[in-house]
């Protein structure tokens, strides 16, 4: 995954996401899964990225960005069906964070 927050100071503390800009996701069903990335930010936050359903081409990621631990209430949820709209909502995500 090519992206950066340099300004917001996330620590990445799990990364599975392995999905390549230049192949077709069709081609790797196996990599998209429920759990691939999340990045911890000052300020109790956690920001969340995963495919649901795992391994269905029809699925979609999911993007959230929790506060405190709070899941039931996210500060930022969103999806995208491609790469190109999940940079950007990872990217709307993070400019969220106080």
């Amino acid at each position: 995954m090519n992206i950066s927050f340099p300004e917001k100071k996330g620590k990445i503390v799990f990364n599975d996401f392995s999905i390549k800009d230049s192949i077709p996701l069709s081609e790797q069903i196996n990599d998209l899964k429920e759990d691939m990335l999340q990045i911890e930010f000052p300020n109790n936050f956690i920001l969340d990225v995963g495919w649901r359903p795992s391994f269905d081409i029809n699925g979609k990621f999911f993007i959230y960005l929790i506060k405190n631990f709070d899941w039931s209430a996210p500060v930022y949820y969103s999806n995208a069906k491609d790469m190109p709209s999940l940079y950007n909502q990872i990217s709307l995500a993070i400019n969220k964070i106080e």
